[in-house]
């Protein structure tokens, strides 16, 4: 897929002349697995956008152990936090799969900003839905139980499970994969899950 196809199809870009400024600056990246794409404290000169592949946000606790942010598996999705364009990013972003992503020069994307309605309704829609799922996923930490958490994890996340480490899944819902092994075995049990 090209950068136009890309934006028009998982974007929703219809302004030609914003298509034409992202084609024209636009570079495609493919990133290995494994690979970190950006590290904690990074200011990124460039804007990058999932295309295809699946990545993982993570941040490190107090003792050093890495705490499962965010995943990134759908086409369309940034890769990066909803802080701001030209802040110190607080995540590191890996690649779990091989991944392509659209790279755009952030200088492009900040004049874009500032001269092109389509331009700013794309960044607040994809600024908005990064931020539901952020507080959907704090909200379903803070005041549900694990099991209700996994649940959540498999209606909002489709495939994920047998595309992520168990490690990863457990430590993003916040429980041990000790634990989460045990509630995926009860909920197995009850025929509620196929995995």
């Amino acid at each position: 897929m090209n950068i136009d196809e890309f934006c028009t199809k998982e974007l929703g870009i219809t302004d030609p002349q914003l298509l034409h400024d992202w084609q024209s600056s636009g570079k495609i990246k493919h990133v290995q697995k494994g690979e970190i794409i950006q590290n904690i404290g990074d200011i990124d000169s460039q804007v990058h956008i999932l295309m295809d592949g699946l990545l993982r946000g993570f941040f490190f606790d107090l003792n050093g152990k890495e705490i499962t942010d965010c995943f990134g598996f759908i086409p369309g999705t940034p890769v990066m936090s909803c802080l701001g364009l030209s802040m110190p990013t607080p995540l590191c972003i890996e690649a779990l799969e091989t991944s392509t992503l659209l790279m755009i020069p952030l200088d492009v994307i900040q004049t874009l900003l500032e001269t092109n309605l389509e331009m700013n309704r794309l960044y607040n829609r994809l600024l908005h839905t990064a931020l539901m799922m952020h507080w959907q996923s704090k909200i379903m930490l803070a005041q549900h139980g694990a099991p209700q958490r996994y649940q959540w994890f498999l209606e909002q996340f489709p495939g994920l499970i047998d595309r992520v480490t168990h490690k990863h899944i457990a430590s993003f819902l916040g429980m041990s994969p000790v634990s989460l092994s045990r509630i995926r075995k009860a909920i197995r049990e009850q025929g509620m899950e196929n995995a």
